[in-house]
């Protein structure tokens, strides 16, 4: 698939940044990509991408505050389902937080 400036995409070597848009390419093949609260620059090989939302969001991902236990991307039905039985087909998508995200984030008890 070809890259394009407003794809949704994530570093597949650093996904704790989360899902983000390509916001420009560089001349040495590199793409920058946006997230919430920063700007990275990637080799175009580490790039997973696509004009929809759902196809890169995983199971144990959050979406909309629930986790998510299963993914659907066949269409015209592509959905997530979530651990607490809530379905979500990607217009319905608020908010995303990849399981990495979370890790990272995660206060630990005793840490």
């Amino acid at each position: 698939m070809k890259l394009e400036v407003g794809m949704y995409c994530y570093n597949k070597t650093n996904r704790k940044l989360g899902i983000g848009k390509i916001i420009s390419f560089q001349s040495n093949n590199n793409v920058n990509i946006k997230y919430k609260n920063d700007i990275e620059l990637v080799n175009i090989g580490n790039i997973i991408a696509s004009h929809n939302i759902t196809d890169l969001i995983e199971v144990g991902d959050y979406v909309n505050g629930c986790r998510v236990i299963k993914v659907n991307l066949e269409p015209p039905l592509k959905y997530v389902k979530c651990i607490n039985d809530n379905c979500f087909k990607e217009n319905e998508i608020e908010t995303i937080l990849t399981k990495e995200q979370f890790k990272n984030n995660c206060y630990k008890i005793g840490d």
